[in-house]
Formats: structure tokens, sequence, C-alpha cells
């Protein structure tokens, strides 16, 4: 389950005029706002401690309300609107869609041209978005293989079906980046269950396997849980271990070494049951050399292992 986005609660307040603009500058530098655009502001404790879509979230937000015509918000940040994840640094501008060149400039945003039919628009907390569709497919075409995957496999997980995925690439049309597009479509699979699994799926793509996604272990106790990645020739178990699993409230809300504790006993049963186990990080995730050696040493053969 996606993490709520923080960023719909926060409250904008909108300086109109020199006498609010001049109060709302100084209380930005007394540390009681911040700048989120121009004339358009928040309150400093409000969005202290946010992660960077739930800030993301709120540039959007801002934007829309300091812009008279309605905009359509598309590519990473559509993605974010909608809660799905997303990798790189495409977060740094607010990305919209615009028929025209012309219309394309905003004060930090990026603007992209494209033709977008009214079927592949919905609207979600009073802005206007690309469907979640079109916006995996909008990912795709402007990022890497890798961060389309990512955020493909996060809608499947989220209950787009294939099927609709499938249609938002043809609705969408041939565009630069095609190939890469239909490649992401046809890789994503709905079963991994993080952005971390999402990269670790691209790597070993890299390095010649597929393995089963979410393979059920049990003994004679039960159900021990499913495993992350199966490479069922081998019989061994991979997981991927990212530090939110552990340290987030969200993911372990009774604390850290309960997490610990819980994930050691499950470990227990399960390397009982298989002939191999590996785990790893986001930095052997990205890396075809390193994930390739701890799925070596744990006894899968890797066609492509680099040394």
């Amino acid at each position: 389950m996606l993490p709520p986005v923080k960023g719909w609660e926060v409250e904008l307040i909108v300086a109109r005029g020199d006498r609010e603009q001049r109060a709302a500058a100084r209380d930005t530098d007394r540390g009681l706002l911040r700048r989120v655009r121009g004339g358009v502001y928040v309150l400093a404790g409000d969005v202290a401690g946010l992660r960077i879509e739930e800030l993301h979230l709120v540039a959007m937000r801002a934007l829309a309300s300091a812009t008279e015509r309605p905009l359509l918000f598309s590519h990473q940040s559509a993605a974010v609107a909608h809660g799905l994840p997303v990798l790189g640094p495409h977060l740094a501008r607010v990305h919209v869609t615009v028929e025209r060149a012309g219309d394309r400039y905003f004060e930090r945003a990026a603007g992209h041209v494209f033709a977008v039919r009214d079927e592949e628009v919905v609207e979600v907390g009073g802005l206007l978005l690309t469907a979640i569709g079109r916006t995996v497919v909008d990912v795709a075409g402007s990022g890497t293989f890798e961060e389309g995957v990512v955020t493909a496999d996060a809608a499947l997980a989220a209950g787009l079906s294939r099927e609709l995925l499938e249609q938002a690439v043809d609705l969408a049309g041939p565009r630069r980046a095609w190939r890469r597009i239909q490649d992401v479509v046809a890789f994503a699979d709905g079963a991994a269950q993080s952005p971390g699994e999402s990269v670790s799926r691209v790597t070993m793509r890299e390095l010649g396997l597929r393995p089963v996604l979410q393979h059920r272990m049990s003994d004679r106790r039960g159900v021990i849980g499913d495993a992350d990645f199966w490479f069922p020739e081998e019989e061994v178990a991979g997981e991927f271990d990212g530090f939110v699993k552990f340290l987030d409230p969200r993911y372990a809300p009774a604390g850290a070494g309960r997490k610990v504790y819980d994930e050691k006993i499950r470990e227990d049963r399960g390397r009982a049951v298989t002939k191999g186990w590996a785990r790893w990080g986001w930095v052997e995730a990205r890396s075809r050399r390193l994930l390739g050696a701890v799925l070596h040493r744990a006894g899968v053969r890797v066609p492509r292992l680099v040394r």
C-alpha cells in the first residue's frame, strides 16, 4: 500500500497586494512562513518533515492557485498526485502539459507540448491530472526505463488493469521514446510491491534473470509469508530491504526492534524450506555487479554475472 501524500492537507496562504506581500516577506524572514512561489506561502511548521513528493504536491497546488486558467498536471507531477512513486531528479519543477509551445512557460514549471484527449484527464482534489494510464506513458517516455518501470509497477499494483494501461499507450500515440514506453509497459508487473523491488527487477533483467514475484512460502506451522523474489530452479528466495521498511512508522508501527525481530523469525522459517536466501538494499539493487554477487553467493546461477 502506498503511503498517503500529505501535501493535500497543507493550507496555502495567498498574499494579494503590496501590504500582504510585505507582511508575508517579513514572516518568511522570521522563519514563520515558507515561500512556495510568487505570492503563495505556507506555514513553515506545516511543511516541516514532508517528503519531497509531498512538497512537490504543495508546489502543484500553489501553481494552480496562482494561475487564472486551468492547468493540466502531467508526467511526474501527475504521478505524485495519484500517489505513485517517482524516481530521478524530476520533482525540482512542476510538470504541466499544454497544447501550444507558447503556453509552456511558468515560473519553476516544466511545460510539455502534447495533445491530450478528454478521456485522458481526471480531476483529483481540485486539480486536473492526466489519468493514471496516460501518466505512466508520459513518465516512461520522459525518464529512463528504470524510472518508467517503478511508476508502471506501482500503477498496476494500485489497481490499474493491464488492459487499461495498454489502451493508454494506444491513445497516447507514437512519440519520441516510443520503444521504451512499449518496453516499460510489457515489463511492468503489479506484483512488485515497492520501488526497490521494481529497481531490483530491472537490474535482474540486465543480469539475465526473470524470477517469480511474491512466492508464497509455508511450513508445518502454516504460511510463512511471500518472498519478494523466487528462483525456482535453485529454490532460492530473495528479499529487498529498504530502511523505510524498518524505520518508518507507517510500515513498522510497532517499532524498528519489533520489525527486525519479526523479520528474523520469518527468515529463519524461510531458510528451512529453501536452499538459499538473499537480502539486499538500495545500493545493491542499482548495481549489476553487487546484486549479481549477492544472488550468486546465495546459489542463483546468474547468466550475465559481472565480476
